[in-house]
């Protein structure tokens, strides 16, 4: 007679097989607060030596979280706010992210990103529902930078063990987008001025329908002394509708934006010292030689084998 309350040796092994495949078959878990890196899919290995050193990263950190971002996740989370060519074919862009104490706002450094501005990131970043973390932005060469936000989300995600609402973060795309699109007739550094301003009043002013989005967005251009095309206005409206429904608050707005505030964007959109800029002159010299090298040395190798 089989005692019920303990299962027979063939069913015990059956149980334990279950618990086993159950155990591979779960991802490992971990608790938020760690820093996470997220790798552009198509990065060679060399690639990402090369952005350890541009981000400062130990190659070997116990504490560091890798992952990775596709081009198809970019286009997954952002294809319906903005057009494919926006987002491109490769995921070259990664982030690093570490969340910060509550209040310290949004810390972003950004390596060979020639045209999102760390101000830019920040204003998208807080649309998408971020908070209180230092974000590092940065490519093995220069790349506009337009494509990084969803590496930056999922990063801070995982570092964070939080889950961010996918309309927000689609937001933030197009908040980007749009951004550029604009500037490429009144400048992009007035363009992102005058976004950020309008984002600030309508927070701040919650205009209750299309027709005052549009006041407060003439407004606030005849305030600041730009010309917006019909067309141009129109978009600014679309966007501006979207982000009046996230019901953002203007105190959000000022502490994570507050370190970015007081600093001043290089030419490029991106904060690289001198020695930042010595080093990546150096290192594409040597990029250089090594292709020449490799070059006659295949030359070599053929004429000596003819």
């Amino acid at each position: 007679m089989i005692d019920p309350i303990w299962p027979s040796g063939k069913l015990m092994a059956v149980l334990v097989a279950v618990f086993c495949m159950a155990m591979i078959a779960t991802p490992p878990t971990r608790a938020g607060g760690e820093a996470v890196i997220t790798w552009g899919a198509d990065l060679s290995q060399r690639d990402r030596a090369k952005v350890r050193r541009i981000m400062q990263i130990p190659h070997q950190s116990s504490e560091l979280w890798e992952m990775q971002v596709t081009n198809s996740e970019e286009h997954a989370l952002l294809g319906d706010s903005v057009p494919a060519t926006y987002l491109g074919t490769r995921a070259i862009s990664s982030a690093y992210v570490r969340p910060l104490d509550a209040g310290s706002g949004l810390q972003i450094t950004t390596h060979n990103i020639t045209w999102v501005t760390k101000r830019m990131f920040a204003q998208a970043l807080v649309t998408g529902g971020m908070k209180d973390a230092e974000v590092i932005v940065a490519a093995p060469t220069r790349v506009s930078g337009t494509a990084a936000l969803t590496g930056i989300f999922k990063a801070f995600e995982a570092a964070a063990d939080t889950q961010l609402a996918e309309e927000g973060k689609r937001i933030a795309g197009e908040e980007l987008y749009v951004t550029r699109e604009i500037g490429e007739g009144i400048g992009h550094e007035l363009s992102s001025d005058l976004v950020t301003r309008i984002k600030q009043e309508v927070v701040k002013e919650n205009p209750e329908d299309r027709a005052a989005i549009l006041e407060l967005i003439r407004r606030v251009a005849r305030e600041t002394g730009v010309e917006l095309s019909p067309d141009d206005v129109q978009k600014i409206a679309d966007l501006m509708i979207k982000i009046k429904g996230l019901d953002l608050k203007l105190s959000d707005l000022q502490t994570q934006l507050d370190k970015i505030s007081g600093e001043v964007d290089s030419l490029l959109g991106t904060n690289m010292s001198l020695k930042d800029t010595v080093t990546s002159w150096f290192e594409r010299l040597i990029d250089l030689i090594a292709r020449l090298l490799g070059q006659f040395l295949s030359f070599a190798g053929g004429a000596l084998g003819r």
